[in-house]
């Protein structure tokens, strides 16, 4: 059975035009387009195309670097989504995605509820101690993460069940802690799986690496998105540190 399914994306008043590059990007290589759910707090000063919608949180001074889980707690608390793609603003993709392996990965969460997460990245294929024969899902090779490796919890995209997530949540964590302390709460969880793929359905970028919203990194993008979206102004925000 084919599930329908959403990319949702988290973003923040700081990071907000980060979304440009993120939405031009997403339109060009993920196709068929999806809907695309951003969740944020101030509404972007842009528009955003056909399939994407926004909503807010509440007021961004009301979520500090170290509430960050709270408001990811409370935007899945507000969706229906059981199953999902989860991104952050700034995985600015670089080449075509395996939509067909995404939606495979998307159906098999649904039919296994043991599994947490599926990582659409390279994230755990190369997680030390990872388990590279663990099953098949069509063509895909899975992989499983095994209860020592690091960063379970990493937040790179991947296909996420919401009821596992949110019991490995707690309140008042940043990204940061969600990754490391919520790696440790996962590993002792044996009831899920954290798996990954051999094949990597989706590459991209951390446009913003290092956290820094007047930094960006354009080395692995094409070169004729870099330009293309120079000419859009899409990178106007950063241009002083270019």
């Amino acid at each position: 059975m084919t599930h329908p399914y959403r990319v949702i994306v988290l973003t923040s008043d700081k990071y907000i035009h980060a979304l440009r590059p993120y939405a031009y990007l997403f339109e060009k290589y993920w196709i068929p387009n999806v809907p695309v759910l951003v969740a944020g707090f101030s509404p972007p000063p842009f528009s955003l195309p056909d399939n994407f919608s926004f909503t807010s949180l509440g007021n961004f001074a009301d979520y500090p670097f170290n509430r960050w889980s709270d408001a990811l707690i409370k935007l899945l608390n507000n969706i229906p989504d059981e199953v999902f793609v989860l991104m952050l603003e700034d995985y600015w993709i670089t080449r075509q995605v395996d939509t067909n392996a995404v939606q495979m990965l998307v159906d098999y969460t649904h039919q296994f509820g043991y599994v947490m997460k599926v990582d659409l990245c390279a994230d755990r294929l190369y997680a030390y101690g990872a388990d590279l024969s663990y099953a098949t899902c069509g063509y895909l090779d899975l992989v499983k993460s095994m209860p020592g490796s690091p960063y379970h919890m990493s937040l790179m995209t991947g296909v996420w069940r919401k009821e596992h997530l949110l019991r490995h949540l707690i309140p008042g964590e940043s990204p940061h802690d969600v990754e490391l302390t919520g790696t440790f709460r996962v590993s002792h969880d044996q009831n899920v799986l954290i798996l990954g793929t051999r094949q990597w359905p989706l590459r991209h970028t951390l446009g913003l690496r290092g956290a820094d919203p007047n930094t960006i990194l354009l080395n692995e993008l094409h070169p004729s998105d870099v330009e293309e979206m120079t000419k859009l102004g899409y990178f106007k925000p950063w241009e002083k540190d270019k």
